[in-house]
């Protein structure tokens, strides 16, 4: 059934205390887009890069306010799963899928691709890195050594996951994961397998997936990963050359992949690792122990050896059926601050209309939550594919998220930017956002819902009405909680514009919308 969202009349609910939070559509009047990496360049935060699905790249010299597409066609091609990142000279990097023009999907993905530049994106040069003959590569994630006191100063790293056969049920078919590493830009990668043992080749919980690597202060390197229940982690001593045992550092019961989360297509929880400038390890991953998706932190104080009890970051009510999946965690070099953000839908007494929302980390002690996002959407449903993650970047106290979104006016999934501070999260942790209302046929669904948000207000009258016929009308007195949902059958909203109007101490907000054919 199609459905567009109308345009709010009048709500007269004006307070300068509540706290919006800058949102920047990527590209003016949209993108059909997904899945973000930002990174902020760590002495000129005014620079930025952000790469999304499938092919695009970005720059910003206006500390994310405006973008600037940059078209990129390397040799090996240019396909999914980007990942940005500066160093402290100001080079660029871009780590991608390939595309292999002499082959169909998936055997295409048959390296991974990194992009550089020196001259802020003005001129590239490209290499492919982990080609095996007849495997796919697949999910690469970057980090670098820019440590003083490291041997390895000035090494890049990469690591992957690498599928004999992408997709196969055959037992003979596995994944692993795989690493590279060069010391200078003038060498050839070097590639060795980290793992030391296989998952299976579907692309499912059982398969190794989500590898991410953090930067210990003398250098050492520490692996994360996910796959069989379990998140994963091994450490190299020697720059990447050689690995020790695995070693297995929290159970993730649900497995990483998501497939239940309704209006999705498909999500996921793997881990992110960081390193703080006194060695102190951060992982953030998902899981859903307690009968809903939660985010969680364990912190590590001796190099990996020993790791601290999981510590449940959001903080809505726990088990009380509403999601919070796909963090992603940065730091801040210059002070140490950690931020991890993630999808949340706990103002969604569906489980359906989606947040995202921030947690700061500082010396290892979690502060304030802040929503981002200043009103909820609503998800594209099961057959759109929403990416398989999010992104947040700091640096010298400037924080930005990149998130994808669902327009449900231009029925596109796009890509924002939100623009913070330090200062302006410290501010407005505890301050609530403004009055809103979204509507619209639930995905997957025969359902109608209106979701709306009345902050300070104690009651209120809800109205939907098709010309003179007034087909639904609640009273809300008290109002429970500031941000309520209503839901419908299909049955009761046939074919026809209508009006909702939502009335609150004699101010009113109104919007219209057309239901179609089913």
């Amino acid at each position: 059934m199609n459905w567009q969202r109308g345009i709010i009349a009048l709500f007269l609910l004006a307070n300068n205390l509540l706290a919006q939070t800058p949102i920047i559509d990527l590209v003016p009047g949209g993108l059909e887009t997904n899945e973000p990496s930002l990174y902020i360049h760590p002495t000129n935060p005014k620079i930025q890069i952000l790469g999304s699905n499938t092919d695009y790249f970005f720059v910003s010299n206006d500390a994310g306010f405006t973008w600037k597409y940059v078209e990129l066609k390397p040799a090996e091609g240019f396909y999914g799963d980007p990942v940005t990142y500066i160093d402290k000279k100001g080079c660029f990097y871009l780590l991608s899928l390939a595309k292999n023009p002499g082959l169909e999907w998936p055997e295409h993905f048959d390296r991974i691709v990194l992009q550089t530049s020196n001259d802020q994106g003005q001129t590239w040069k490209s290499n492919g890195i982990g080609y095996q003959p007849g495997k796919m590569q697949d999910k690469p994630w970057i980090a670098m050594d820019e440590n003083k006191s490291s041997p390895h100063k000035g090494s890049v790293y990469v690591s992957w996951t690498e599928f004999d056969k992408y997709g196969s049920k055959d037992p003979r078919d596995s994944s692993r994961i795989r690493f590279a590493y060069r010391r200078n830009a003038d060498d050839t990668f070097a590639t060795v397998i980290v793992s030391d043992s296989c998952g299976d080749a579907e692309d499912g919980d059982n398969t190794l997936e989500g590898a991410t690597c953090a930067i210990g202060v003398w250098g050492d390197i520490f692996c994360v990963w996910a796959g069989k229940g379990k998140i994963w982690m091994d450490v190299s001593r020697d720059g990447g050359k050689t690995w020790g045992k695995d070693q297995i550092i929290a159970e993730q019961q649900s497995g990483w992949a998501i497939d239940d989360i309704p209006g999705l297509m498909r999500s996921n929880n793997m881990p992110f690792i960081k390193s703080d400038s006194k060695g102190r390890l951060y992982l953030v991953y998902g899981d859903k122990r307690n009968g809903d998706y939660d985010i969680f932190l364990k912190m590590s104080n001796d190099g990996g050896q020993n790791w601290s009890d999981d510590q449940r970051l959001n903080t809505d009510a726990k088990s009380n059926g509403r999601d919070q999946y796909m963090p992603h965690l940065a730091m801040d070099v210059s002070n140490d601050k950690l931020y991890v953000i993630w999808y949340d839908r706990r103002h969604s007494s569906s489980n359906m209309y989606t947040d995202v929302y921030m947690r700061p980390i500082v010396k290892g002690k979690p502060g304030k939550e802040y929503r981002i996002t200043n009103q909820s959407f609503c998800p594209p449903g099961k057959k759109e594919f929403f990416g398989d993650y999010i992104a947040v970047a700091a640096s010298k106290g400037l924080l930005r998220a990149a998130f994808t979104d669902f327009d449900n006016q231009s029925a596109q999934t796009t890509v924002k930017v939100a623009a913070m501070s330090d200062a302006f999260i410290k501010r407005y942790a505890s301050i609530p956002k403004q009055a809103y209302m979204e509507m619209g046929v639930l995905p997957d669904t025969a359902l109608f819902l209106v979701h709306f948000a009345l902050p300070g207000m104690k009651s209120c009258t809800l109205e939907i009405s098709r010309g003179r016929q007034v087909v639904y009308k609640q009273l809300f007195d008290p109002l429970a909680a500031e941000e309520q949902e209503v839901l419908l059958p299909l049955s009761r909203i046939p074919r026809g514009v209508y009006k909702v109007a939502l009335s609150a101490k004699g101010r009113k907000m109104t919007k219209e919308l057309y239901i179609g054919k089913p």
